[in-house]
């Protein structure tokens, strides 16, 4: 049993889909056996925000409630410590107990990055989870201490293989995949596929997010860039479509309602836990683009909203990052990188559904839980991979 303390992004930003991204491994490690423990910082100012008054400010307190409540619903009995890393006021455990948590842990695992503090130093084995490749690499996350870990991971599985052009910034990914605990969604195979026979593909997505970056004269964008090339899918193909989104403008939500998709406010259904979970199990399956970014480098990227579909048993339609580089694809998982290679998925898919759904909560299995995922970060985690040249510069 390994002592673990994930740092996350739960608690700035309560709503479902994103806490889950980060959950997924907390009640992961939980249940196989880990002693965990989970730990959130300030960030910048204002950071944290309220779904229910859609507003942003400095109380935490509506987050680590939402986080509490989440981990009481899974019987994850796990420490909860939040620091302002202004005031160096913390909340759930003092400041001489995290010291002395971080120095006595076996491992610290930071997930995306988006969380740094002077303390982390003294755990003695740190490992960095890349969620988001190309951002992280050029300085959109963990720029404080990107060089402070012992092993790197990423999403981006293709980085440093050929086709892939995602910068190492002069460290060794290993990839990885976001994990899943499946039996969190068992009870949607109780769904009959029957009733999902007129249910839209649908998605959950954050429009444009932080924007775009500049790389050696190229932009990489977001999923607006993407989703934009297949704005005229809907009457080409005869199962609805249906986008809920957040950070899109009413301009755009009006042009994809007039080609034909059904639009909802993410806030509709990723605000509440239960509403998340509910709207992924009366879903035909997930259709998704993916990050301009992701798929313009042959990142290897997949997403840790689309495990979720998996793990549900609905198969998922979604662009091409290269992932079929790493896994196999065309029962479960379709991919596709044109619009009318889009068409062609859902017609695929349309003509042995069952089957898919089937592969579906295969691949969940086989591929993204957490008894496959997690064992391997432990395993390369715990190994001596730091490079000794940058241990002599330092």
């Amino acid at each position: 049993m390994a002592r673990i303390v994930i740092t996350g992004y739960m608690i700035r930003h309560p709503v479902a889909g994103n806490m889950l991204a980060y959950f997924h491994y907390v009640l992961g490690f939980l249940r196989l056996g880990h002693e965990v423990y989970y730990l959130e910082e300030s960030g910048w100012p204002g950071a944290c925000y309220n779904p229910l008054q859609g507003s942003y400010s400095d109380d935490a307190s509506y987050g680590i409630r939402a986080v509490q409540v989440l981990m009481a619903r899974y019987d994850a009995d796990v420490p909860l410590c939040y620091v302002n890393r202004d005031s160096g006021h913390t909340e759930g455990i003092a400041t001489p107990e995290l010291e002395h948590l971080l120095s006595s842990a076996d491992l610290l695992l930071n997930l995306g990055g988006v969380c740094s503090l002077p303390q982390f130093s003294l755990s003695p084995r740190r490992v960095l989870i890349d969620m988001d490749p190309l951002f992280t690499q050029l300085g959109r996350f963990a720029s404080e201490d990107l060089e402070s870990y012992d092993v790197y991971f990423s999403y981006g599985a293709n980085i440093g293989q050929p086709g892939c052009t995602v910068p190492c910034a002069g460290l060794v990914w290993a990839p990885t995949a976001p994990p899943v605990v499946p039996d969190i969604w068992q009870d949607f195979s109780t769904v009959e596929r029957r009733d999902l026979t007129d249910a839209p593909y649908t998605t959950i997505c954050n429009w444009s997010a932080y924007g775009f970056v500049d790389y050696n004269g190229e932009r990489y964008g977001q999923k607006d860039e993407e989703f934009a090339r297949l704005l005229e899918l809907p009457s080409h193909v005869s199962q609805p479509l249906e986008l809920a989104l957040a950070g899109a403008n009413a301009e755009t939500r009006q042009r994809f309602r007039a080609a034909g998709w059904s639009i909802r406010d993410a806030a509709e259904v990723s605000n509440d836990m239960s509403s998340y979970r509910s709207y992924i199990a009366v879903s035909r399956g997930e259709l998704s683009a993916a990050k301009n970014a992701y798929v313009k480098t042959h990142s290897g990227w997949f997403s840790d909203r689309s495990v979720c579909y998996l793990a549900a048993g609905r198969p998922v339609v979604v662009q091409d990052t290269g992932i079929s580089d790493w896994m196999t694809t065309g029962h479960g998982v379709l991919t596709f990188s044109t619009m009318n290679q889009a068409i062609d998925c859902i017609e695929q898919l349309e003509s042995n559904y069952a089957g898919h759904c089937a592969s579906a909560r295969e691949i969940a299995e086989e591929e993204f839980s957490y008894k496959v995922v997690l064992p391997r970060i432990l395993e390369r985690g715990f190994a001596d991979t730091r490079d000794p040249a940058r241990d002599d510069e330092t």
